[in-house]
């Protein structure tokens, strides 16, 4: 009896274990906004992103000899505007076209660099986002935030522990970005 319920639990354990982990990583860091500006009067800010990192992956592990590249589960372009656009339409702004400052949140960097031992991992996330503010009267800023988020621990770096470094990472610069009022000023400064 032992033996024919033995071998079936074997085979189901061992394809189990052969069964391929996903290689995305469910992007979804926490998005802040900032307190309503009650100075604004009806300025509209056109938003956009774009994404200048030379490769897409978020990270590159080496598991049972095969590199595995893990990529974002949503374009991080769409992901980082649809951020800035809540932040500001948080702050009174109107989101279109034709207003007087044009947005663009830029990527420059998004990557966590995996190093695993046989008993443990290391995992270092670095965040690099740029706002770069264009007026119509031709004034120009460029606001960079910059974060690094590192975390050590047993055994090895799951697509879980690596998707969390990854989402605190993000999160911390997309929190900067609702605390600073740099953008704002700006705006306001340039939308006469």
């Amino acid at each position: 009896m032992l033996k024919k319920l033995f071998f079936p639990v074997l085979a189901v354990l061992m394809l189990a274990g052969c069964a391929n982990q996903s290689n995305t990583l469910d992007v979804s860091p926490k998005i802040n906004v900032p307190a309503q500006d009650p100075t604004l009067m009806g300025i509209t800010a056109s938003i956009n992103g774009a994404d200048q990192r030379a490769d897409q992956a978020l990270a590159k592990v080496n598991r049972d000899g095969q590199l595995i590249v893990l990529t974002p589960s949503r374009d991080l372009r769409f992901l980082l505007q649809e951020a800035l656009e809540k932040q500001m339409a948080a702050r009174g702004y109107m989101i279109g076209t034709g207003g007087p400052v044009a947005l663009q949140i830029v990527v420059n960097q998004l990557y966590a660099d995996v190093a695993e031992g046989n008993l443990r991992h290391n995992i270092t996330a670095r965040a690099d986002i740029s706002i770069i503010s264009q007026a119509a009267n031709g004034n120009k800023q460029v606001k960079n935030y910059r974060s690094t988020y590192n975390i050590q621990g047993a055994l090895t770096a799951t697509n879980e522990k690596i998707t969390n470094a990854v989402n605190t990472v993000l999160g911390d610069v997309i929190n900067d970005m609702a605390q600073d009022t740099t953008v704002s000023s700006f705006i306001k400064a340039n939308a006469r």
